[in-house]
């Protein structure tokens, strides 16, 4: 049996304030020693938020890991990629904008952003792997070029992959735009004519224009159809139809997609290895990820912050205080036809990292 990875856990109270999680951060931090790990232009990759959401890692937090960053050596920047869809975040002068506009601004956190996958995601490079469906992932090609990075990502639930956490933040976070759809290539929803009332709900939330009426039902129900050759596989239409009226093959495509995830974090932690350090927050746990443009309720009492340098043991970790905690995973709190497992499971078989971890409680 392969060795265990060491994850630090700093518990916070159950509706922890912006203070409280700074000072988890850093003490989380301080005792996975991740200083040690950076140096030069380092890269503080988060999630910043959709518009009209608010469930983000906030500006106070995140200066706080700006500072230790500094403290360490290394120069820091903020960074994260361009959509796959079109909308706020989808090039690299609307979605600084919008950093700047939550807060992130190079007053308020001590340092500046960059897209790190240039003006359109078409900054990228091709790195090699040995993946079982990859041979190759499309990264952000100054995710590659920063010397070191800390990786600050905010456990979710997801309507596709059931977990969003550390490999999705780096996985999908660091992919150029070819990288995420090749990763969405699989996940194509379709429209079941015996649910869809034909309410247009879903039009708005097409970022791509996938959907209209179904041309093949002249003089029946108008009900809505997805266009294959445009759909990217983004799922928004699955969050907006409230007559269950969208289906997805959730036993092929949300494995492939995690899966995929999976691989592409593998090429970027390999070309990074033992210059980047993570923190997980498992705080403000919603059914859905940052990208929702909408305020969420969260699904259940706050847990802490995590700390250390295996995404696969981390987001491990956050599943399993999430379940202890509660009593039920995350996916049966949000998406109980999806086990976010699979990442898991995957990310361990090709190297990623190993499930089997040792939690250290910082007093």
């Amino acid at each position: 049996m392969g060795k265990s990875a060491v994850v630090h856990l700093v518990e916070t109270s159950a509706r922890a304030g912006e203070d409280e999680l700074a000072l988890a951060a850093r003490r989380a931090f301080e005792a996975a020693n991740l200083g040690a790990r950076l140096r030069g232009l380092t890269a503080v990759k988060s999630h910043f938020g959709e518009r009209g959401g608010r469930g983000f890692v906030p500006p106070h937090v995140i200066r706080e890991v700006v500072e230790l960053v500094r403290s360490a050596g290394g120069t820091p920047f903020l960074t994260d990629t361009t959509t796959l869809y079109t909308g706020s975040r989808s090039n690299a002068l609307d979605y600084t904008a919008l950093v700047h506009e939550h807060g992130f601004t190079p007053t308020a956190v001590g340092a500046p952003f960059l897209c790190a996958d240039g003006l359109v995601g078409a900054n990228e490079t091709e790195v090699p792997i040995e993946g079982v469906h990859h041979r190759s992932v499309a990264l952000a090609a100054d995710a590659l070029r920063a010397s070191s990075a800390v990786i600050v990502s905010h456990a979710t639930g997801h309507l596709a992959a059931g977990l969003g956490a550390t490999i999705k933040n780096i996985g999908m976070g660091l992919a150029s735009r070819r990288g995420k759809l090749r990763q969405h290539s699989k996940l194509r929803p379709r429209v079941a004519a015996d649910r869809c009332i034909g309410c247009e709900d879903c039009l708005p939330n097409c970022a791509s224009g996938a959907i209209g009426p179904d041309a093949r039902r002249s003089g029946k129900t108008p009900v809505m159809a997805i266009d294959p050759d445009r759909c990217t596989g983004c799922g928004e239409c699955l969050a907006s139809c409230r007559q269950d009226a969208i289906r997805f093959d959730w036993k092929v495509e949300s494995r492939e997609l995690q899966e995929a995830m999976a691989e592409y974090a593998l090429g970027w932690t390999q070309r990074m290895a033992g210059r980047f350090g993570c923190l997980t927050f498992v705080v403000h746990v919603t059914k859905n990820c940052d990208c929702m443009g909408r305020r969420e309720t969260p699904l259940c009492p706050d847990v802490g912050v995590l700390a250390g340098t295996d995404p696969v043991a981390l987001d491990q970790a956050a599943c399993d205080l999430l379940r202890s905690r509660n009593g039920r995973t995350l996916e049966a709190m949000s998406f109980p036809k999806l086990d976010g497992s699979l990442q898991l499971a995957h990310g361990e078989r090709i190297g990623l990292g190993t499930r089997r971890y040792e939690l250290v409680r910082v007093a």
